[in-house]
């Protein structure tokens, strides 16, 4: 996995929704993100907004295996294989075409793993290694918080495979993932059976990424938005760009305490965003905005490139 082919946009949504299955305040709220009044295509908007916030989660991603240790993470594999008993380490994945079964993905450069089953595991492997995470479910949550999908590793960061027979591969895998300690684990969602009711009662799984927030003062978010409007306000008034205006500020992240005691990320690069969400800024602003803050703006093509 490289940076430069991380979150290659795509126009298609991984799920496509009808008018009638959600309400009227939710699909107006949503059209921002589509270029027709059917949201079958995503907009030039969305796919800046989004792959922006990808890019956003794997830096931090990134950063946040490095403060890892190679140690600490072996003894939390150790700890997995041991609930594994019947888990061999697969030297010739073609063995394995048509077993049932649960596998273990080792990625030591990251200090990370992800467990599996599958009905046919050298497929599913295959699956991961060939496969690309839908281009709007790359970030679940915001990119404070979201775990890097699994999908986007390729077969050259897999460093060790594990996997282990079994017609209950709901029960294997459950216990595995149980066993995993979340800071080495991929996984976004809970082992075993799958319980959307779970999974809505207890979320998708999240870690902390932001290492380096600073503590946001009370009214410092309002304020933050505040200038961003009054640089928005004053480039249209003199006819000019409000990028130079922008680029210029402070992108740190800041951290506030909610009313709930729970941290609120946010940086000024979020208020550029969510200004763009609601047309006070271009999608062309937007591009040249990123261009400024260092990035490498990428528009899909009919073909998207190889690996």
């Amino acid at each position: 996995m490289t940076r430069a082919m991380y979150g290659y946009p795509n126009r298609t949504p991984h799920q496509r929704w009808r008018r009638e299955q959600m309400p009227e305040t939710c699909w107006a709220d949503r059209a921002w993100q589509f270029r027709d009044e059917e949201q079958t295509r995503f907009s030039d908007e969305f796919l800046l907004w989004n792959r922006d916030q990808a890019m956003r989660n794997l830096d931090l991603s990134l950063a946040y295996f490095d403060t890892l240790d190679a140690a600490d993470f072996e003894e939390a594999l150790g700890a997995v294989l041991a609930k594994g008993r019947s888990l061999h380490a697969v030297e010739d994945l073609s063995e394995w075409e048509g077993v049932e079964g649960v596998y273990v993905m080792v990625f030591d450069r990251f200090k990370q793993i992800y467990v599996g089953q599958s009905n046919n595991i050298r497929r599913r492997v295959r699956q991961h290694w060939t496969g690309r995470k839908s281009f709007d479910r790359l970030v679940y949550g915001t990119p404070y918080d979201s775990i890097l999908p699994v999908d986007e590793l390729r077969a050259l960061d897999t460093t060790r495979l594990y996997a282990a027979r079994s017609r209950n591969r709901d029960a294997l895998e459950e216990r595995l993932e149980r066993a995993a300690e979340p800071r080495f684990t991929l996984n976004r969602t809970m082992g075993g059976v799958v319980n959307p009711l779970g999974i809505l009662l207890n979320g998708i799984r999240g870690r902390d990424l932001a290492l380096s927030a600073t503590p946001s003062g009370r009214g410092e978010y309002e304020e933050a938005q505040d200038v961003i409007k009054d640089h928005l306000e004053t480039a249209r008034r003199e006819a000019a760009s409000p990028v130079p205006l922008l680029s210029a500020l402070d992108m740190g992240i800041r951290a506030e305490i909610d009313w709930q005691g729970r941290p609120h990320f946010w940086s000024n690069r979020d208020l550029v965003g969510a200004a763009l969400m609601r047309g006070l800024t271009t999608a062309t602003e937007f591009e040249e905005f990123l261009t400024q803050l260092g990035e490498t703006v990428v528009w899909p093509a009919e073909t998207p490139p190889g690996r």
